[in-house]
């Protein structure tokens, strides 16, 4: 990318020209500009390369052929911003040495008597450094690995991508990185924005994607079970299948199985998925039970015993201990049911 400087377009000369003025006495005033500022030659370089996000007039001059006093000034003006990183800029030179010729007079000095070296192509380019590849991924891989769920052993990380290698300039660089999604489960695409940073600066966003696969112990039947079955341990084994597609689908844990109903057949060796089971039962036939009498202002409690095998909010029958009587109840949790008026 290559741009045009040209310093009388954006009002540089005369701002630059009255910058130096305040900064600095005219005409030799003040003991700093004595004789010893006298300068004979300055010399313009055709290619600069620039490290900050300003160009100064000392980065364009040789400052060999520059005094102490100048070389502080042309420290001191700043021509213009940067080029992006891995871009060009050009500075007119027919305007640098109007400009130049304004600054020695400024100070005192017959610019004729100069000998202003001025070429006739400037370029001025930006120090910077390209990202590679391995540092995108590297950088991506950690951030998963940090932030997901997932042990080391559990998933496995492939198809990173993204679009063009970043350039930025050259400097101490950071990063951040941010998941597109705010709950972000890290499993199947994961997507996140790489934030890079030189000197404390923002200087470029890159997106990148990752697929994110994810491996876990699953309950796999070990014999055919029948619609309505009860299922016990001995029915049950583990085995490590890719959940990636569907993490909320298989039973994982021990409270997904235990005390549950097959709700359909499930065949040998296949997955146990948790929408062919009931809800946990808590209650089993014969178990002891408090019957709660409810009705407004007044609560009475009394001793009972379970008809049937039943979960929290299933409705069974209930015999009252004391009176002998059966009564229909709704079930609270695995001590206390609720006489249903």
């Amino acid at each position: 990318m290559r741009s045009l400087v040209t310093l009388a377009n954006i009002a540089i000369l005369v701002m630059l020209l009255a910058a130096a003025t305040l900064l600095f006495p005219l005409h030799g005033a003040g003991p700093a500009w004595s004789a010893q500022t006298q300068v004979s030659e300055i010399r313009v370089l055709g290619n600069v390369v620039v490290s900050n996000k300003d160009v100064f007039l000392s980065d364009i001059c040789d400052s060999d052929t520059l005094p102490g006093e100048w070389k502080t000034l042309a420290q001191s003006i700043n021509i213009g911003d940067s080029p992006p990183a891995g871009s060009e800029k050009f500075v007119d030179p027919n305007q640098l040495r109007a400009y130049l010729t304004k600054l020695l007079e400024s100070r005192g000095v017959n610019a004729a008597e100069v000998n202003l070296v001025v070429p006739e192509k400037i370029i001025v380019r930006r120090q910077s450094v390209q990202i590679s590849p391995e540092q995108v991924e590297t950088i991506f891989k950690q951030f998963v690995a940090e932030n997901s769920p997932w042990k080391e052993q559990e998933y496995s990380l492939s198809r990173i991508h993204f679009s063009g290698l970043p350039v930025v300039p050259s400097g101490q660089l950071t990063w951040e990185i941010i998941p597109t999604t705010p709950r972000e489960r890290f499993i199947g695409n994961v997507t996140a924005n790489i934030e890079f940073f030189v000197n404390g600066e923002k200087v470029r966003t890159l997106g990148v994607t990752g697929r994110v696969e994810v491996f876990a112990n699953v309950y796999l039947a070990t014999r055919p079970l029948k619609q309505n079955e009860m299922i016990t341990s001995a029915d049950l084994k583990m085995q490590k299948v890719n959940i990636t597609d569907s993490a909320d689908r298989f039973a994982m844990r021990p409270d997904q199985v235990e005390n549950r109903r097959v709700l359909r057949a499930i065949g040998i060796n296949r997955p146990v998925e948790l929408k062919d089971l009931d809800k946990p039962l808590v209650l089993k036939r014969g178990d002891p039970v408090t019957i709660l009498y409810e009705q407004p202002g007044l609560q009475v409690t009394a001793k009972g015993q379970v008809s049937s095998d039943a979960g929290v909010g299933d409705t069974l029958s209930v015999v009252n201990v004391s009176s002998r009587k059966t009564i229909v109840c709704k079930v609270v949790d695995g001590q206390t049911v609720r006489a249903v008026q």
